[in-house]
């Protein structure tokens, strides 16, 4: 059970770190990781789960009820875990991003002089694949003390924000906004 509930939570977490990651830093070790370390998690969730499929029938054959349920048990544990840590916002890194930069983040906002319109603090391209194959993917950070879904869903870009744009309350005043391209 605790294999599968680490399982559940590394597949989370690697979705969860290059959702907040991004692409230009640290050298292309992102982009290893990116290409390399996504097949190669769900491969081996992939396997052992298969393993514990397999195993869950020889134990139905054997007539050992208890070792069958547990086997089933660790195969929804997986999916469990990796739900809760992708919905829960409690996990989300740019929740803890503002939370420990607050202060900084403030400030920038008050500097630029439209904190009470709405700022957009920090972007990043956080695009996961090979290029071309998959959804460009910007993420901004907001700080708003007013309306900040007419920062998502401009008078100019509504039609196009609207399909592509999710608009993330964070804490405080400050949003994230992704954008799918």
């Amino acid at each position: 059970m605790v294999i599968a509930a680490f399982l559940g939570t590394a597949c989370a977490a690697y979705h969860r770190a290059l959702d907040f990651w991004p692409i230009d830093s640290a050298d292309g070790l992102r982009g290893l990781f990116d290409l390399l370390g996504g097949p190669l998690l769900f491969l081996s969730v992939v396997g052992v789960l298969f393993v514990w499929f397999i195993g869950a029938f020889v134990a139905l054959y054997r007539r050992r009820i208890r070792g069958m349920v547990s086997r089933l048990v660790a195969i929804i544990i997986v999916p469990v875990c990796f739900g809760t840590m992708i919905t829960v916002p409690l996990f989300d890194p740019w929740l803890w991003y503002v939370i420990f930069n607050k202060s900084g983040f403030e400030a920038a906002a008050a500097a630029s002089g439209s904190a009470q319109n709405g700022t957009i603090i920090e972007g990043r391209d956080v695009s996961t694949g090979i290029a071309g194959a998959g959804y460009n993917h910007f993420v901004a950070l907001i700080f708003s003390e007013s309306d900040p879904p007419k920062l998502v869903y401009g008078d100019s870009d509504e039609e196009k924000l609207a399909a592509n744009s999710v608009l993330t309350h964070l804490y405080g005043n400050f949003y994230r906004r992704d954008e799918y391209f």
